[in-house]
């Protein structure tokens, strides 16, 4: 993973999480677990891929849309996960930190009053690539353009999207008696434990992935 993509999902020091019941502390993800994690990634957009494909086949006239969706299902099927578009993410260390952002953070996302800045800066980042911070609100309250980088569909996935980031923590956790329904129960609610715990893991687990 190329330095600026990494920065852009730094994690902060691993802390102990409560998940139904037990005490979980992150751990780096085996290849056999990042490569679950990856196939679940691109089964899930594949679905949604042909599911927003089908909503719009009612644009063609009835006797072509069996055709059509065949077609579409057999070059989908043959997807891995480098055929997913790439995404943005964003650098925590280049966030701007203003009054203002701080604010927003507190008032709007729920975030602990007091926080370091290092972990303002991750939870800001984790914001924007969740589109809850938008790049116009961004831009007005640290008078800065949100600082934008690219990265590969599943790194932005496990970090950015609700789907991916409980796949993720599930994935750390579930050799430990904890199940994917706990997660969303315990955490699911808590946009700012997601995060900082999907960088967590994420980090701990770049060596395992060749990023180290």
């Amino acid at each position: 993973m190329p330095d600026d993509v990494a920065r852009s999902v730094g994690a902060s020091d691993p802390k102990p999480t409560m998940i139904g019941g037990k005490e979980c502390v992150p751990r780096p993800l085996g290849i056999r677990e990042l490569t679950e994690v990856e196939r679940d990634c691109l089964d899930r957009y594949k679905r949604q891929y042909l599911e927003t494909y089908s909503r719009n086949l009612d644009l063609l006239p009835e006797a072509e849309r069996v055709g059509v969706m065949a077609a579409k299902l057999d070059e989908v099927s043959r997807w891995d996960i480098d055929d997913l578009p790439p995404k943005h993410a964003h650098d925590p260390d280049r966030i701007r930190l203003t009054d203002g952002l701080k604010a927003w953070l507190t008032d709007t996302w729920g975030v602990e009053v007091g926080l370091a800045d290092p972990r303002l800066r991750r939870l800001a980042a984790a914001a924007l690539d969740q589109d809850v911070l938008t790049g116009a609100t961004y831009e007005r309250l640290a008078n800065a353009k949100p600082p934008r980088v690219k990265v590969p569909y599943v790194h932005w996935w496990i970090t950015g999207a609700y789907d991916g980031m409980i796949t993720l923590i599930w994935a750390c956790f579930r050799n430990s008696g904890v199940t994917r329904e706990q997660v969303v129960e315990s955490l699911g609610g808590n946009m700012t434990v997601l995060s900082e715990l999907s960088r967590d893991i994420e980090k701990l687990s770049a060596p395992a992935a060749g990023n180290g």
